[in-house]
């Protein structure tokens, strides 16, 4: 379709397949809530997550069996400025097993306009943060039955 984009993706399994098959840029720091940081990773394949998430949700048994190593953090606000995305922004996804709300919460939403957010909530107690966090910046939720694990918000 001609999009552009931005992936971050610190699991290093899929590091080699995304770069022969996206056209995005591609960020190999784990986005958190604060850049420069070095946080134990727990690698599962669709459900790796930064290891003080592990336990958070029904993925947790899986993720007994994971790979842990070390990665670098970087911020959303500082991962957009880094690849030079621009101030208008149409969709973010945020799917990061669990860290999702510490994500947003450190994010500087007047930094950048963006249009669609989609974030996975897998039905945690998180949801009901993002949502008011979310609600407070001036989104909107919608299409409650479209995903049975991600929330998408509009801003208004």
């Amino acid at each position: 379709f001609g999009w552009t984009g931005l992936l971050a993706e610190p699991a290093r399994g899929w590091h080699s397949e995304l770069r022969a098959n996206r056209v995005a840029s591609i960020e190999t720091d784990c986005v958190w809530k604060k850049t420069g940081e070095s946080l134990w990773f727990n690698e599962v394949g669709e459900f790796s997550a930064l290891d003080n998430f592990s336990d958070y949700d029904w993925h947790k048994s899986l993720r007994k069996r994971g790979r842990k190593y070390k990665v670098n953090t970087i911020s959303l606000l500082d991962l957009l400025i880094k690849h030079k995305a621009p101030q208008k922004i149409d969709y973010l996804s945020i799917d990061t097993e669990d860290s999702e709300y510490d994500i947003l919460n450190a994010f500087d939403f007047d930094a950048f306009d963006i249009k669609i957010i989609t974030c996975e909530h897998n039905y945690t107690p998180m949801r009901e943060k993002i949502f008011n966090l979310l609600t407070k910046h001036g989104y909107e939720r919608k299409h409650v039955a479209l995903s049975d694990y991600d929330d998408w918000y509009v801003r208004r």
